[in-house]
């Protein structure tokens, strides 16, 4: 069975509207309706093939939903003086509505976050019995028995990773947007490595330093101490190993290298891995304590070809064999489950392939088709796994991992994923990222530097303030460096 992202009428892809009198609860509104109709047209206003509207008289709320301009589902109900507690009352309401018209529930119930461990980590700190932890998850949320033991299992494994850390610890996000090439399913906003690209490298990079010099002094004036730094992209090893070694050398000379507990370095792909990269993450493995991605994605090479990455799955045993070498043994790999054209006995391989090369860790993402990514665009080249299977495999993922001494140790979820599913993050005991479960969290200052880095900065009652940098790399070097033309 393979499932298919967009529903269809006829040749037609279906249209679907929705219409609110008031901007609350406008993005549940908008997400749980995707969640149940993935890949359909959806539009704000009137019209379409179903149409749902929400009509807001004070407390008292109506949830209507019609097709060919006859009511077919109707929902009323009062919301309370709490917004949170409104929220889900709005949220189980139309989820009740879409359940009628679908004959379908979501695992994961009204959640529309990418962060679901957040809403665990009170009921986890509150001591509350596993059993009334999960019913409560169930009654609030809708989200299904199995998936709300799974929450409250990584919830505990993050907690207990984060009452390691004080609160004076934050973290360092050193980003490079810049890949050789573009994958199918990519959505970020990463520079393909072109010739012109490639001729701001070293203005990319003095940019970067200056940026940090600045950072370095805002970390040291809000008392801030750096225990988890990430270079990220993209793919950072394209900017050259002269200029990370400057990067390294600016941040040994400007932090305490005695409060850095993990430096993750996401090389990713294996044709951007050599042996001058890997000596210098070796010579800096000591101090910064170096974690290595190296990412597969899928061990089947023509699926590789598909996704538009330029090597094989024996290029990654290569990889990983040349970073043995210099004793870079804390690699993570990532896998996707769900890649186009793959059935269920090509996910499994993937995952023996990848065990075989024994990683400290391994990120399991389930695809999501972003309307950014050029697989948006060409979806109907190929066909995908359904709903279930994919509901298999993780659960089938989750045994096998477990069994081999992996623990779920963070989550995330992302917007239009296969039946709205989860990416988890396992490891070996003690080689937990710590970076991602500082970021899942939100309880520490995040600094990051580099085009299209955000940082984030905690305040007192959780408010947190995001500053964003430019997504363009020209226009990150001219306002770092105050260039006005190149």
């Amino acid at each position: 069975m393979f499932f298919r992202f967009f529903v269809k009428r006829g040749k037609l892809e279906l249209r679907i509207t929705y219409y609110s009198n008031s901007q609350k609860f406008l993005y549940d509104f908008q997400h749980i309706i995707r969640a149940f109709y993935p890949g359909a047209e959806l539009s704000f206003g009137n019209g379409g093939d179903i149409h749902f509207e929400a009509h807001f008289d004070g407390f008292n709320v109506r949830i209507q939903a019609e097709m060919e301009n006859k009511e077919i589902v109707v929902k009323n109900f009062i919301l309370t003086d709490d917004d949170h507690e409104s929220k889900r009352i709005f949220g189980r309401n139309l989820y009740d509505i879409l359940k009628t018209l679908t004959g379908k529930e979501l695992p994961w119930g009204i959640l529309t976050g990418i962060r679901p461990t957040k809403i665990a980590y009170p009921l986890v700190e509150s001591n509350l019995p596993d059993k009334e932890a999960s019913e409560y998850l169930q009654r609030e949320y809708y989200i299904s028995k199995k998936k709300s033991h799974f929450l409250l299992e990584v919830a505990k494994n993050e907690t207990n990773i984060l009452n390691r850390v004080d609160s004076s610890a934050a973290c360092l996000y050193i980003g490079i947007p810049i890949c050789p090439t573009k994958c199918l399913y990519c959505s970020f906003s990463c520079h393909e490595l072109t010739k012109r690209i490639e001729s701001l490298l070293s203005l990319y990079t003095q940019a970067l330093l200056t940026e940090l010099e600045k950072t370095y002094k805002l970390i040291e004036e809000n008392k801030n101490k750096i225990v988890a730094i990430y270079f990220g992209g993209g793919s950072p090893a394209v900017i050259g190993v002269q200029n990370i070694k400057r990067i390294f050398e600016s941040l040994f000379a400007n932090l305490d290298v005695k409060d850095i507990r993990e430096t993750t370095f996401e090389a990713g792909r294996p044709d951007t891995i050599n042996r001058e990269l890997l000596e210098l993450l070796a010579l800096y493995k000591k101090d910064f304590n170096i974690r290595l991605c190296i990412n597969p994605q899928t061990s089947n090479d023509k699926t590789l070809q598909i996704i538009g990455r330029n090597h094989t799955f024996d290029d990654i045993k290569k990889a990983f064999e040349l970073a043995s070498e210099y004793g870079l043994e804390n690699i993570n790999s990532d896998v996707i489950l769900g890649l186009p054209n793959e059935k269920e006995e090509d996910f499994k391989k993937t995952i023996y392939d990848v065990l075989s090369l024994n990683p400290a860790s391994i990120t399991v993402h389930t695809l999501s088709i972003k309307r950014a990514s050029l697989l948006r665009f060409k979806w109907q080249d190929y066909w995908f796994m359904d709903e279930d299977t994919v509901n298999c495999l993780l659960d089938w993922t989750k045994s096998v991992l477990e069994e081999k001494g992996y623990i779920p140790y963070y989550m995330y979820r992302q917007k239009n994923m296969i039946g709205n599913f989860e990416n988890v993050g396992y490891s070996k005991r003690g080689f937990e990222g710590l970076y991602n479960v500082m970021i899942m969290q939100e309880k520490h200052n995040i600094y990051a530097c580099g085009a299209k880095a955000v940082s984030k900065f905690i305040f007192e009652n959780d408010r947190i303030e995001r500053v964003f940098n430019p997504a363009d790399i020209q226009i990150y070097i001219s306002r770092i460096l105050n260039i006005e033309r190149f």
